[in-house]
């Protein structure tokens, strides 16, 4: 039997839950009914299991593709130790340990074998992986598949030759971020057959979120020290543009007396690994990083995530962001930025870049950042719109935005307006802000539903007061937008 009941059983014999959090059964039966899945969960939501479980049920093997070994190392030993039969095959191996790995694969006992996308794409694998028939391809951070992606990779380019060789076994694609440009690039790429699409909740609602615009350094710096003292005796990361930036800012927190380590990909693999340890068993309290750290880390009690310099895309932000209060307790993002900032990483992308398409892409998901920073609506509403998700709520009141601005219905009403730039008439604009209409994507609008409970006639009746009292106005092509300031005599 392969029901629910069979599920729950293997939950708990295997994995020690009782209960499976959102999405995760419904997604697990359509792979053991051999469908295709997409799912985007946010990290925390029990990715993993999604996989591990039905490849439990389905028997036979279960091929996971992963971009970091270092993830894969900490997957096989966790699932040895709850008695279920994993290995891995990378090219940090000798040929007497792959060798090994073989054997075993080839005798039918390893249930879950992790691989890099560079491995799959060896002819020698792919027809050793043709004797061996596997029951299900799980595919993790799919978004390095997509050009959309935050870190897109060539070599997962490859992995479309998993529908060549095995037409009918199902592959479930895996992410924590990813726009809806994404997630269609995700399922062209792989090939996935009609498949059913599962989004969990984007939305971390014990991250207070708060943006400083400043463009000297040293006034960064002094900022942060002081945020940090606010944080006595807490873990956090540092988020920095460059190599130099982290290791210079490390070593200035130090001088205050503070302990940080600087962690970056020109430092030794065994030095990163010894900040990753520390960091973990709480032996330095803060990591001063550039984006090669965060993936894999399993730190729950990490209070607060600082962005030095600005990251140059959302996606990026919100899942490096997300690295704090994993354990659900009060946590803290902060995030300075400048012009400036914008202006030397759009060089920077345009040097990076060569094929125009790409350059493109990049471009406008720095400009989608920028304009996240430089908002005045509500950050949690507008990071949340970014990944297709509405925020229920007017104010979030746990972002800079909400926490210093007043909540009167006119208030709202105009900072609604102002995220809309003047595209929509009276009407539009009335029944985007009553969150009334979600049709031409107007739910995906960071001013959607910004009214709150406000019935869509109270919204006009509010605006066309507004208008009256020249704080709202009507352009000559009837657009609705914000009232310029007259100028009068003093």
């Amino acid at each position: 039997m392969k029901g629910g009941e069979t599920c729950q059983k293997t939950l708990e014999a295997f994995f020690g839950h009782t209960t499976f959090r959102p999405n995760q059964e419904a997604i697990i039966q359509d792979l053991i009914e051999g469908r295709d899945v997409l799912a985007v969960m946010a990290t925390g939501g029990g990715k993993s299991l999604c996989y591990q479980l039905p490849a439990l049920i389905l028997g036979g093997l279960t091929i996971v593709v992963s971009p970091l070994i270092a993830l894969m190392k900490d997957q096989v030993d966790d699932l040895m130790k709850q008695g279920i039969k994993a290995a891995l095959l990378t090219s940090s191996q000798t040929y007497d340990q792959r060798k090994a790995v073989e054997e075993e694969l080839k005798g039918g006992r390893i249930t879950i074998l992790y691989v890099s996308p560079e491995r799959m794409s060896l002819g020698s694998f792919q027809v050793l992986l043709k004797t061996l028939h596997p029951k299900l391809f799980a595919i993790d951070e799919a978004h390095c598949i997509s050009q959309w992606g935050h870190q897109f990779r060539k070599d997962y380019r490859g992995l479309s030759v998993i529908r060549d060789l095995f037409p009918k076994t199902p592959i479930i694609a895996l992410t924590a971020t990813a726009t809806e440009e994404v997630r269609e690039d995700i399922i062209l790429q792989l090939r996935l057959r009609s498949p059913r699409r599962y989004a969990g909740g984007f939305d971390r609602d014990n991250i207070t979120y708060s943006v400083v615009e400043e463009r000297k350094e040293e006034h960064r710096f002094r900022r942060l020290v002081a945020f940090i003292s606010g944080y006595r005796n807490k873990s956090g990361i540092v988020y920095c543009r460059s190599r130099k930036a982290a290791a210079d800012i490390a070593e200035k927190l130090q001088k205050k007396h503070i302990l940080a380590l600087p962690y970056h990909a020109g430092i030794s693999g065994n030095e990163r690994s010894r900040v990753q340890d520390a960091f973990l068993k709480g032996d330095t309290r803060i990591v001063c990083a550039t984006i090669a750290f965060g993936m894999g880390i399993d730190k729950p009690d990490v209070r607060f995530v600082v962005h030095f310099h600005p990251p140059k895309d959302i996606e990026s932000f919100y899942q490096e962001s997300g690295r704090a209060g994993r354990d659900g307790r009060p946590s803290e993002s902060l995030l300075f930025y400048s012009k400036q900032d914008f202006e030397i990483s759009k060089r920077l992308t345009e040097k990076e870049y060569t094929d125009t398409t790409a350059c493109s892409i990049r471009l406008k998901k720095l400009g989608i950042m920028q304009d996240w920073c430089e908002s005045s609506t509500c950050r949690r509403r507008r990071l949340l719109s970014s990944f297709g998700e509405v925020y229920p709520k007017a104010r979030c009141e746990s972002c800079d935005i909400c926490l210093s601005a007043p909540s009167s219905p006119e208030d709202q009403i105009i900072t609604g307006v102002t995220s809309l730039k003047g595209r929509y008439g009276i009407a539009t604009a009335a029944l985007i802000l009553s969150g009334t209409s979600k049709k031409f994507g107007h739910d995906k609008l960071p001013a959607f539903g910004i009214a709150g409970e406000m019935p869509l006639d109270e919204v006009l009746s509010l605006i066309n007061a507004l208008i009256k009292e020249n704080r709202l106005e009507v352009t000559e092509n009837s657009r609705l937008k914000n009232a310029k300031p007259k100028c009068g005599k003093i």
